[in-house]
């Protein structure tokens, strides 16, 4: 992280924290912190930018209650533990921020732990985040790396070159979480290839599919962290390299195929930086499941749960599109899910040799 974004994100905190002391010491007010609404009453769909974005619904978190000093508190709590974690030039995962700030509160009888669970902790990163309109990765709170990557590109990290086309037929390169301080050099590749699980990327890859289509290959290992999102636009937008997903043919999978292109609610706020417009959900659609035979002993029972995931997503505004409005019927009516592995009934190499390729032809990618 430059000094200059550092002393940037100080700077925010600093003012904040300075117009919560103004309002109660001077002006003998409730302090108020006003942040975007986050979740599906403020997702806009953007025709221009085909992608979801934030609305301009704010919330404000004032401490004029019982019930919401806690997350006022942990608010500020966790902006100080920020601005100490730059100050001391210093980085964390998210997980490290919940331990940095956790403590007791409350007296003998009384005691409880500041957070209930980290999920309190990580909603109190994405309101720093919301505060200062700096992404947490800039402020070098990361996650745990979970992205992966293989095939003809290198990668700069600090001083260091990392060929992920060296044994790329054997193993992967994880994505660093630090995205910022990551450099991409240089691109040999046609295309770039996202499938939703890392099982299934070392079933392709050990197959010498990146050898023989001259692809890149990722994966977000289920779903998938800011860093491989980012990288993927970087890829297509950047490099002009075509993006196509696949992902497992359930309501699920098809959600996390679709957190490449559109985007995801909970993260319509930072959208601009992580969503590929132009990638390509290929599969694996409903109707693959009949169309390539899939024997009735690989298929899944869909539950309950699936349904109602599938309903909800039939409703969305942006899923209205014909396409997906018939592979969720399809779903719904069928009852029936699969995953990409699936298709190793049909034989180990059957998905890399046939139906990978059958696909990528059809639109003409290979």
């Amino acid at each position: 992280m430059s000094s200059e974004k550092k002393n940037e994100v100080i700077l925010i905190i600093k003012k904040i924290m300075k117009k919560i002391s103004e309002d109660v010491v001077i002006q003998k007010q409730m302090p108020i912190l006003d942040l975007p609404k986050i979740g599906y009453d403020n997702t806009v769909w953007s025709n221009e930018k085909r992608m979801l974005t934030i609305g301009d619904k704010k919330i404000e978190v004032s401490p004029d209650s019982v019930k919401k000093i806690p997350t006022f508190a942990q608010y500020l709590v966790m902006a100080n533990a920020v601005k100490k974690l730059l100050d001391e030039d210093m980085e964390s995962t998210i997980r490290g921020m919940y331990y940095a700030t956790l403590s007791n509160v409350g007296d003998e009888k009384n005691k409880q732990k500041f957070w209930n669970n980290q999920d309190n902790s990580d909603d109190a990163i994405k309101a720093v985040e919301l505060l200062t309109g700096i992404p947490r990765e800039e402020f070098s709170v990361t996650s745990k790396p979970k992205g992966m990557i293989s095939g003809p590109i290198k990668l700069r990290v600090g001083g260091d070159i990392i060929d992920c086309n060296l044994g790329s037929r054997s193993t992967s390169q994880l994505i660093p979480t630090n995205i910022g301080d990551v450099q991409i050099e240089d691109v040999k590749a046609d295309f770039v290839m996202v499938v939703e699980k890392d099982t299934v990327l070392s079933n392709i890859r050990k197959s010498g599919f990146i050898q023989k289509y001259n692809a890149i290959l990722m994966t977000g290992s289920g779903e998938p962290d800011r860093a491989t999102r980012i990288m993927v636009k970087k890829l297509n937008e950047s490099w002009n390299k075509p993006v196509v997903v696949f992902a497992d043919a359930d309501p699920w999978g098809l959600g996390i195929a679709l957190r490449y292109k559109i985007g995801s609610e909970s993260l319509s706020y930072d959208s601009d930086r992580l969503v590929t417009p132009n990638a390509q959900v290929l599969g694996m659609m409903f109707s693959d499941i009949y169309e390539y035979n899939i024997p009735e002993v690989a298929r899944l029972t869909a539950t309950d749960e699936d349904i109602n995931r599938a309903n909800d997503m039939k409703k969305k505004p942006w899923l209205q599109d014909k396409k997906w409005q018939k592979e969720l019927n399809l779903f719904l009516n069928k009852k029936e899910k699969c995953e990409l592995d699936a298709f190793f009934k049909h034989g180990f190499k059957y998905l890399a040799e046939t139906y990978l390729p059958q696909k990528l032809r059809q639109i003409g990618l290979i």
